[in-house]
């Protein structure tokens, strides 16, 4: 009898482990298949290939769409109703290169959540700050399909906090205070001036410097300018600076926009002829109303070459 008892547990166990690898293989499956739907929807999209990308969605009276960014949201429910509008998007839609179609593709940090025929899951999407985004899924006929679309467009909001930052420095500053070079590379900076006010298309920086060099000799430099122009083409601020040195010439840099806390920015710089390297970077950052500013510059190979400060006060 016990020999029989026995038995019939390990019988009882394997049954149960069986059932159990089988669950962990469908549920790995289904995964695998949620993710090639999600990739073949975008796929599609960029490809503007609108009878395939319409065989990833549900159409039911259910399916859903909703976006939201700075300048609204967008909701659409039915499949009728999404079918409408995303056919003409989709003829309307710019061709792209497969260069510029990888990034969507590149979908990371998945949570899936599985139960049944429905499946709710959430990913990251883009190369460069990936921005959530969330989808329900339901299984039909064997097929996962999409039934609701969910997306932040937290790109937008990121360029607009960005500019509110910067608006907060609005006016004209002058130099306050002692700055500081390391290393020192000689001279002195008598004075600076500083004057930041909003345009059409953005924000716009005129800075003028008054230097005393080694031999003693105190001049001018020309007037620098800077140009912030937000673009919602690619939802970021694209930046551009123009220069002269005392002979004349003039030089232009380009670079972007970032913030990582409020009522500051920074300003980063990249070599004309070698985009991937910084050059400058600085971080401006109101202390106590003044205009605090931390300036670095770098070598082609990344390497940092100084750091200088300076302060300034509003007139």
């Amino acid at each position: 009898m016990k020999k029989i008892m026995l038995f019939g547990i390990s019988s009882f166990l394997t049954v149960c482990f069986s059932m159990s690898a089988t669950q962990i293989h469908a549920q790995k499956s289904d995964e695998t298949a949620i993710k090639t739907v999600l990739n073949q929807e975008t796929n599609y999209f960029f490809h503007k290939n609108y009878d395939a990308w319409a065989t990833t969605w549900s159409h039911d009276t259910a399916a859903s769409l909703l976006a939201i960014g700075p300048a609204g949201f967008g909701q659409i429910t039915g499949w009728n109703a999404i079918a409408s509008k995303y056919k003409t998007d989709i003829e309307n839609l710019r061709p792209r290169t497969e260069s510029e179609i990888a990034p969507f593709l590149n979908k990371t940090d998945y949570h899936i959540y599985i139960n049944g025929n429905i499946a709710t899951v959430s990913f990251k999407e883009g190369d460069k700050s990936p921005k959530t985004e969330m989808r329900t899924m339901i299984k039909q006929n064997g097929s996962w399909k999409i039934l609701n679309y969910t997306l932040v467009n937290s790109d937008k909001y990121d360029m607009n906090h960005i500019m509110d930052n910067m608006k907060i420095f609005v006016g004209k500053w002058v130099l306050d205070g002692t700055p500081t070079m390391v290393p020192n590379i000689g001279g002195t900076l008598n004075s600076a001036e500083f004057e930041l006010w909003e345009t059409p298309t953005g924000l716009e920086q005129t800075s003028k410097f008054m230097f005393t060099d080694n031999k003693g000799v105190t001049a001018a430099r020309p007037t620098s300018y800077e140009y912030f122009i937000p673009d919602n083409n690619t939802s970021t601020i694209f930046y551009l600076s123009v220069d002269k040195n005392l002979a004349g010439q003039t030089f232009t840099g380009r670079g972007t926009i970032s913030s990582e806390k409020m009522n500051s920015f920074t300003v980063t710089s990249t070599y004309p002829d070698k985009p991937d390297a910084i050059e400058s970077e600085y971080t401006v950052t109101l202390e106590n109303g003044k205009w605090h500013q931390v300036g670095k510059r770098f070598d082609r190979d990344g390497k940092q070459t100084s750091t200088s400060t300076l302060d300034l006060r509003r007139l």
